[in-house]
């Protein structure tokens, strides 16, 4: 028998669970496999509404890391008056708590200064999602460790002088 790929029943157990989201755009069966893995509604809705997936145009600083699981991130960051971080967005090759880790990360990043950034941890994420299976607990690191590469990237980049009309 072929796998099912009709849109998931919002029923109201489902609808409980994820508070009220809109979860038509999984199907049963990928929302039952989240689910049953131990993935939160907050990872689950990261996941799907794919938030802050996407390149920035000419960011200041963009790069890409490879963790040791295999799973890749992409972090573009613009980053305001040398100091805070205005906009970020990733791409990622991986699986849904990859890229819920990175939705998570670039929400918890924008508006902060790049010294606050430094200091996100993987607690910090788990904590925004609430919570990821045991066996996904890297990729939290992968943001981590993606964001910190991209601002000591940036950090060692030719300060850009400001020139002011007189």
């Amino acid at each position: 028998m072929p796998p099912r790929t009709t849109p998931i029943d919002e029923s109201e157990a489902i609808r409980s669970f994820l508070g009220g989201i809109n979860v038509s755009k999984l199907t049963n069966d990928e929302f039952k496999l989240l689910k049953d893995a131990g993935y939160s509604a907050k990872a689950i809705e990261l996941y799907m509404e794919k938030v802050n997936v996407g390149v920035i145009e000419n960011p200041d600083v963009s790069l890409a890391y490879t963790g040791p699981c295999g799973d890749t991130m992409k972090l573009c960051l613009k980053i305001s008056n040398d100091t805070v971080i205005e906009d970020a967005k990733f791409q990622y090759l991986g699986c849904p708590a990859a890229a819920s880790s990175g939705s998570a990360i670039t929400r918890i990043a924008k508006g902060k200064t790049l010294e606050e950034a430094k200091k996100i941890t993987e607690q910090d994420i788990l904590h925004e999602l609430g919570g990821l299976p045991e066996a996904k607990l890297h990729c939290p690191k992968l943001a981590v460790i993606t964001l910190q590469k991209a601002i000591t990237t940036y950090e060692k980049l030719p300060k850009k002088t400001m020139v002011t009309a007189k």
